[in-house]
């Protein structure tokens, strides 16, 4: 007889099927406690059933794990082989000379917002091109 029952309840002892891992649970003669919480559902399965259920989730799993890994494999290829062939949009805004890490998108301005003088983007643009020297100098110190 299938009896079912939820993670931490005291049981006898058997083998019990936790159908959410997909998992066997070997529970000794005197009893114990299920693993898991409340959520976490048994059932009681018979010996039978877990000499036939076993061996075919073993097969399946043997069967689909190298299926994964071509699932996984053929959109990347794809990906790869699609982005030498067609260049995305952010290549072709900034050259080839693409940095990982480097957000490429301009701002937009937000509506309402001042809109900066020419003098100001100016000393902005200053700041950032010191910014970027030093930081280049420090790099090339550490080597």
């Amino acid at each position: 007889m299938i009896s079912k029952h939820v993670g931490g309840e005291f049981v006898p002892g058997g083998i019990y099927w936790s159908m959410s891992a997909g998992e066997f649970l070997s529970v000794p003669k005197e009893g114990g406690r299920l693993a898991g919480n409340s959520q976490q559902r048994y059932i009681k399965a018979p010996l039978p059933l877990v000499l036939v259920v076993g061996p075919i989730m073993g097969l399946a799993f043997a069967l689909f794990l190298p299926l994964s890994g071509l699932l996984v494999l053929g959109p990347f290829l794809a990906g790869r082989l699609r982005g030498a062939l067609v260049p995305s949009a952010a290549h072709a805004a900034v050259g080839t000379a693409v940095q990982p890490g480097v957000s490429y998108i301009e701002p937009r301005p937000r509506p309402g917002a001042d809109a900066h003088s020419s003098q100001d983007r100016a000393a902005e643009q200053g700041k950032l091109v010191d910014l970027a020297k030093e930081i280049a100098e420090r790099r090339w110190q550490d080597r």
